[in-house]
């Protein structure tokens, strides 16, 4: 469900420049990220408020963003969840699809093309 005023993005990476380069930019297209280092905040916060889409990035040392997007499906989390990374592995894209991605995104595209790539799910 999308918010009244501006769409929450929730953004996961454990790299905080990345971080805050997808903030700034998801602010300047309209949108209200929560932004996260750490799987495991995200996934507590989940209970409190729950983001209209969901960006994940797949490597990171608490859980990986596959196991992430798992448990957000078990809680019944029903938004779009896009993992992105900087690995190009079809089978980790294809586990990823299994567990109910929405999208596979490489780290340059996504930069690249942040936009229509949110766009696809939420307008702002």
């Amino acid at each position: 469900m999308q918010s009244a005023i501006h769409p929450s993005i929730a953004v996961v990476d454990d790299d905080p420049r990345i971080l805050k380069l997808l903030e700034l930019e998801l602010i300047d297209e309209g949108f209200l990220p929560r932004c996260f280092s750490d799987p495991l905040t995200l996934l507590d916060h989940m209970a409190a408020e729950r983001p209209d889409l969901v960006l994940l990035d797949l490597m990171m040392p608490s859980i990986d963003g596959i196991e992430c997007l798992r448990r957000l499906r078990q809680a019944a989390y029903d938004g779009p969840v896009l993992i992105f990374t900087a690995l190009s592995d079809n089978e980790k894209r294809m586990e990823a699809q299994a567990e109910g991605a929405d999208a596979y995104i490489l780290k340059p595209d996504l930069f690249q093309n942040l936009p229509r790539v949110i766009g696809k799910y939420l307008r702002p």
